[in-house]
């Protein structure tokens, strides 16, 4: 990948970071009138899988190396922990936040659809 392109997509992956921390500190308050639930879903819950589905998609694709396949376990690693600290970090630095086992499975599962995603491109990479 050319430096270019390769600094644009670290820069993009910085935002995003930026994006989900806001996401995840902020006072969650909102004049949107947002559903409680989708398809029986609780709104919250969607959001935390939504918010980390591009985690390993961005992060892999910022920060390729030698290595696609190392790359991918690499980010998905620090998906991993970045959203069990967001998670555990919500309760101790704001005041109206708490940390919810549910909303860290919901990020989880959010990070392992998005390595699925990645792995089946692997997979179509190297068929090819």
């Amino acid at each position: 990948m050319k430096p270019v392109f390769r600094i644009t997509w670290m820069a993009l992956f910085v935002l995003y970071l930026l994006g989900v921390a806001y996401l995840c500190f902020s006072d969650g308050k909102t004049s949107l009138e947002l559903p409680t639930s989708l398809w029986g879903i609780p709104i919250d819950k969607c959001v935390h899988f939504a918010m980390f589905l591009p985690f390993p998609i961005l992060g892999t694709i910022a920060f390729h190396f030698n290595s696609w396949w190392r790359t991918l376990c690499l980010t998905v690693l620090m998906a991993n922990v970045i959203a069990f600290a967001f998670e555990l970090l919500q309760s101790r630095i704001t005041d109206n936040r708490t940390t919810d086992p549910a909303d860290l499975n919901a990020n989880i599962l959010g990070i392992s659809v998005g390595l699925l995603v990645m792995i089946v491109v692997g997979l179509l990479r190297k068929k090819s």
